[in-house]
């Protein structure tokens, strides 16, 4: 199910609401899907239930179960397209599937020891999936795209295995202590250009990792509740947060935090990093089509201030039908208290994390186990499951987050599901385009610095002309990574470029004095393609403004690709 979207853009202080409005399942119409795996006591897949044998409730209330299938996956050829299918307004949530989306996301930490955490990751993308799964990986600031051809995944894990215990050793001494308290989000150059290093291959297309836009208003109000914890500077951040329920109340009152001020710079930062990219992978996915599991490996997972934030990110995921799988690597580390080895608290609370997001949005969790076997059980649990179809009964769309349990009248087994979704008021009608465009755009406009996964020239000009101020705007887009489309036109078929373009202007206090949001649709003959390859695509945009700006952003997305590019001008 798809939400609500509300996003905010903010540039240089002031805020723009815009507004989009995917599907959501009309109640007693069309059901909300439920995917359940089920795993008896050895890790095996149950393949023999019934929809007799599982009983289905919404806040409590028992349902009617209106749709049962269940559904081994065989090998198959891939897809002939790279990009995974987006979804669309004839998308079925009921559709059967017979692949699987992975997005892998390596956390912060060294990976390999003790549990050989990349050793297994690599089998596991390059002898252990179907041929038509798709997978993407995401570390750091950057992700590739999705792909069907493993051997390319495989390849940027093989050069991360290589590289990251370095990367790790540079940024944890620029982000500890009180540089690392102070310092912006902003990756420094001589870390960065060893990233691009592991990402950087002409087979494998990647991309850089934003920060995610608003969605839905309880969705909105969970993030901006994360985001404005983590950013509270200072350890005293942390005691603000007392109650029964928070984490970090509960290490200090008892005296086992465990964390000179340099370590909990350090975790902090940590977790602002890998959080943002479960949310930003969570985002990703939400507009795909198909079965999506996002697989977090880590080293010790993360520590949140409260553990109603872990249970925020799983909700968001369980939302977006995206069952995150997580994997600890470190194993865990013992102190002696009274002669006796305990877990010290702080790792007990990250294990926690882990496992309170893989439950909550259907995944699987793993910790202080091999790496090789917690993809077997990945693997064993995707392999085989039922989905369930159900209209609520309750009709109230409130916006809150209605949970769902799920039972089956076999003993000794396991179940996983996701436990809940947001309900929505129904959206008058549904672009599939306009919403992902909106997505990425919104992402982007929040961005501080430009983004280079389109490549763009821009050359703004104010005019005015009869009384009347704009600001032209003329955008050149470098077309590599642009995917063209096929359309009919009056002289046959012709190739598109299906681009969605922003410009905002803004005076020097940020205060907006004009923006325009358009989609452009550029048909090119194939006589023109070699030019518009080398010149790129050109075109140009005119912005009423009420006085001269001195700041103009442009943002383009791609449709084809979906990529974005945007590009920040002071003018004089």
């Amino acid at each position: 199910m798809l939400p609500r979207m509300v996003a905010a853009i903010v540039l240089a202080g002031v805020t723009v609401v815009a507004q989009q409005k995917p599907p959501v399942f009309r109640a007693g119409v069309v059901s909300i899907p439920v995917d359940v795996r089920v795993l008896d006591r050895d890790g095996r897949a149950v393949t023999d239930l019934t929809a007799a044998d599982f009983t289905l409730l919404e806040n409590g209330v028992p349902q009617e179960i209106r749709y049962f299938s269940a559904q081994a996956l065989t090998a198959a050829a891939p897809d002939a397209s790279v990009l995974p299918r987006r979804f669309t307004d004839s998308s079925s949530p009921m559709a059967p599937q017979n692949r699987r989306l992975f997005l892998i996301v390596l956390g912060r930490g060294r990976l390999q020891e003790p549990s050989k955490g990349l050793d297994a990751l690599l089998r596991f993308v390059r002898e252990r999936l179907l041929p038509q799964d798709q997978v993407a990986l995401m570390a750091w600031n950057r992700a590739t795209d999705f792909t069907t051809d493993h051997a390319k995944i495989a390849g940027v894990i093989a050069r991360f295995r290589a590289k990251h215990e370095e990367i790790e050793a540079f940024l944890g001494n620029y982000f500890s202590g009180l540089s690392g308290l102070y310092a912006g989000r902003k990756m420094p150059a001589h870390i960065q250009t060893r990233i691009d290093d592991v990402f950087t291959d002409p087979l494998t297309g990647s991309r850089e990792v934003l920060p995610t836009a608003a969605m839905a208003p309880a969705e909105a109000e969970a993030r901006r509740r994360t985001n404005d914890i983590l950013n509270t500077s200072g350890i005293e951040s942390f005691r603000q947060f007392g109650g029964t329920d928070s984490v970090l109340a509960d290490l200090m009152a008892d005296g086992t935090f465990g964390m000179d001020f340099d370590e909990y710079v350090s975790l902090s930062r940590q977790t602002m990093q890998d959080v943002g990219n479960l949310y930003a992978g969570i985002d990703y996915l939400r507009f795909i089509d198909g079965e999506k599991h996002l697989i977090f490996v880590t080293e010790q997972g993360f520590l949140l201030p409260s553990a109603d934030l872990d249970r925020d990110v799983a909700a968001i995921a369980a939302d977006a039908r995206v069952a995150i799988d997580t994997i600890q690597t470190g194993g865990v580390h013992t102190v002696i208290v009274d002669g006796m080895p305990q877990v010290p608290p702080r790792i007990g609370f990250q294990l926690r994390a882990l496992r309170t997001v893989a439950e909550i949005s259907g995944g699987q969790v793993s910790t202080s186990t091999l790496a090789e076997t917690a993809f077997n059980r990945i693997l064993d649990a995707t392999g085989f499951g039922y989905l369930l179809g159900y209209s609520p009964i309750a009709a109230t769309v409130d916006g809150k987050f209605r949970k769902i349990d799920v039972r089956v009248n076999r003993r000794n087994v396991q179940l996983s599901y996701r436990r809940g979704y947001y309900a929505r008021l129904e959206p008058e009608s549904f672009d599939p385009r306009r919403s992902l465009a909106m997505t990425r755009i919104v992402t982007a406009a929040n961005y501080a610095d430009d983004v280079r996964d389109l490549r763009l020239a821009m050359k703004a000009t104010n005019i005015r002309q009869d009384g009347i101020r704009h600001v032209k705007v003329d955008v050149t887009v470098t077309a590599d990574r642009v995917v063209l489309a096929m359309a009919k036109g009056p002289d046959g078929y012709r190739h598109l470029a299906a681009l969605n373009v922003a410009v905002f202007c803004r005076d020097p206090e940020g205060r907006s004095l004009g923006e325009v949001w358009k989609t452009i649709d550029i048909p090119i003959p194939a006589a023109d393609l070699d030019r518009i390859k080398t010149t790129g695509l050109t075109f140009t945009v005119e912005v009423p403004v009420t006085r001269p700006p001195t700041f103009v952003k442009l943002v383009v997305y791609d449709y084809g690709s979906d990529l974005v590019g945007s590009t920040y001008r002071r003018l004089n």
